[in-house]
C-alpha cells in the first residue's frame, strides 16, 4: 500500500516534470513515438484516439502525422462537461478546457480500438494517475475493448499508485 495520497503523488511528479528541460522532453517524446511505431501497434489498429500534448506531457504530434499517412482513422478528445467527446482528425484546433489544444468540429460516435493516453504518473502495474478529473476513466467505461496505451517519461514512473474502484489500468506503457 502506498502511503502517499494521489495529490501528494501529483505534486511530486509535477515538480519533476517542471525540472525537465525542453530538450529532454522533446528527445524522450521522439524516442517514445519511435518505440510505438516500431512496436507495430499502429499497423494492428484502425480507429485510434491520440491527443495534443500540454508542455509537460509526452508530445506525440509526430505519431499523429505518421498514423495519418497510413490511412488510419484518427481522433482527438475534447472536454464536454464531465466527459470526453471525439472529433475526427485532421481538424482545426483551439485552446479549450484547461488551456489544452482541442479539436474544433462535430463530435462523432465511433469505434476506438487503440487509445494513446497521456499520464501525470504511472506505475509498472499499469495504474495511471491523471490530473484528477477522471475524464479518461469515464471514457474507457464507454470503450472497454480499446487497447489502452500510456506514454510517460521515466520521471513520471512511481513505485505504486493508489487506486480507487473507478480507476482503469493501462494495457501497455511506453516509457523513456
Amino acid at each position: 500500500m502506498c502511503t502517499l495520497t494521489k495529490e501528494e503523488q501529483r505534486k511530486i511528479v509535477k515538480e519533476k516534470l517542471n525540472q525537465m528541460s525542453y530538450f529532454d522532453r522533446s528527445f524522450k517524446s521522439q524516442m517514445i513515438v519511435s518505440d510505438i511505431i516500431n512496436s507495430k501497434l499502429i499497423n494492428e489498429h484502425s480507429h485510434i484516439l491520440l491527443y495534443k500534448a500540454m508542455l509537460t506531457e509526452v508530445n506525440i504530434d509526430w505519431l499523429l502525422e505518421f498514423t495519418m499517412t497510413f490511412g488510419k482513422q484518427c481522433y482527438l478528445p475534447r472536454v464536454n462537461g464531465d466527459n470526453l467527446e471525439l472529433v475526427k482528425y485532421p481538424c482545426r484546433l483551439q485552446k479549450g478546457a484547461y488551456g489544452i489544444l482541442e479539436p474544433v468540429g462535430e463530435a462523432v460516435q465511433t469505434h476506438i480500438d487503440l487509445c494513446i493516453v497521456p499520464v501525470l504518473a504511472v506505475d509498472n502495474n499499469g495504474n495511471r494517475l491523471g490530473k484528477g478529473k477522471g475524464y479518461y476513466d469515464r471514457f474507457f467505461v464507454k470503450y472497454p475493448n480499446c487497447l489502452k496505451v500510456a506514454v510517460a517519461f521515466k520521471e513520471q514512473v512511481l513505485d505504486k499508485i493508489n487506486t480507487e474502484k473507478h480507476d482503469i489500468k493501462m494495457d501497455k506503457i511506453f516509457v523513456r
